[in-house]
């Protein structure tokens, strides 16, 4: 029984650990694709801001168009750049497949970044960006002799380009495409630990239910076995003490049919004392015929007979002087041959109906139905 309770413990314990695990590998995950849904934010907010700068370098007013600027530094500043967001997942529990994902991400991210950044420094030689200290944030990109050779409407134009052309839609699409492929295999592996965990919670339970049930066949057997062996023997013995009958042992442990034979025993001689007491109150010692004691209850038994009752007085004449003369034991042997020959004339084969009720006195009772 001990056994069994402390496998239940243990399976318990495993089940609660096994729900933490899927706890901490929930909360994971969700950190995990949280942190890479970020990098993609972060991207397509630096590609979008930088994009609307160059596009529109200036506002309605002719002053530079400071607003994508502003939000374009605040993001390179930023922990969802995709070089943080990679050294963070270099310290996490994923798998390498996961881990290459987020790297090439990050690889192609510094490359957008980079014509971003080359796009804006060209168009911040046309337009000088303001004294804003929010800007300094931006790493401007010194330029070459052959593109500061170029006049103000080339470097736009060669700016334009940078963005619009079809590498910089690619680098965007790989980026993009990565970070899908990196979210579906997070979400992938979760479900399949996931499920490997339930399925392994799903097992424990059942071995719980059946570490339940085993305790419960265990505590049945136990209690038919101390039922047979204990509880249904003190009844049958309770029922026979009870009537005072000599027990009949059964089917009990050792202790037990030690009891009923001691019981036995007691009864025995405790009957066979009765015996002798109820012979030595009931009949004379000397004589073997029933005492005055016996003479009166049979009396009493007889007040309701309806028949004819008759009763004789006899004595012993000079029993004194014999005992005097003769000894006591010569008197003693008088008085059982007086007692065998009243009993022989007078007894009946059915019934003690001869007493002897004092000294040398002794009495016959006799009974007929009222047809005889």
């Amino acid at each position: 029984m001990a056994v069994l309770l402390s496998c239940i413990i243990l399976l318990i314990i495993d089940v609660n650990r096994s729900s933490n695990d899927l706890f901490d590998l929930m909360e994971r995950s969700g950190l995990y694709r949280l942190d890479v849904t970020n990098m993609q934010a972060s991207n397509t907010i630096m590609s979008e801001t930088g994009r609307t700068y160059i596009l529109s370098p200036l506002d309605r007013n002719g002053s530079v168009n400071v607003g994508p600027l502003l939000t374009y530094a605040n993001e390179v500043d930023s922990k969802r750049r995709a070089p943080r967001i990679l050294e963070r997942f270099k310290t996490y529990e994923v798998s390498g497949e996961v881990l290459s994902y987020v790297e090439k991400a990050a690889e192609l991210s510094e490359e957008m970044l980079d014509i971003n950044r080359h796009a804006i420094s060209l168009m911040a030689s046309i337009y000088p960006l303001p004294p804003i200290p929010e800007l300094s944030k931006i790493e401007l990109i010194p330029l070459t002799p052959a593109e500061e050779a170029m006049s103000p409407q080339e470097r736009e134009a060669y700016a334009r380009r940078l963005i619009t052309e079809k590498e910089y839609s690619q680098l965007r699409f790989y980026i993009n495409d990565n970070i899908d492929n990196c979210n579906n295999t997070l979400q992938n592996e979760f479900s399949a630990a996931s499920a490997q965990t339930k399925d392994h919670v799903a097992k424990v339970c059942v071995l719980i239910w059946i570490t339940i049930i085993a305790i419960i066949l265990v505590f049945g057997l136990a209690f038919l076995f101390f039922y047979n062996i204990i509880i249904k023997p003190l009844i049958f013995y309770s029922k026979d003490i009870s009537a005072d009958r000599h027990i009949t042992v059964k089917n009990a442990i050792f202790e037990m049919r030690q009891l009923a034979e001691s019981f036995n025993g007691l009864l025995y001689n405790r009957n066979k004392l009765e015996s002798v007491l109820r012979a030595a109150a009931e009949n004379d010692a000397l004589t073997g015929l029933p005492n005055r004691y016996s003479m009166r209850r049979d009396m009493i038994n007889s007040e309701k007979f309806s028949g004819s009752v008759a009763v004789l007085l006899f004595d012993v004449n000079f029993l004194k002087k014999f005992n005097d003369t003769e000894g006591h034991l010569a008197g003693d042997t008088l008085l059982r041959k007086c007692a065998s020959c009243i009993k022989e004339c007078f007894g009946t084969e059915n019934a003690n109906n001869c007493y002897r009720i004092g000294g040398d006195e002794f009495l016959v009772y006799f009974k007929s139905a009222m047809d005889e």
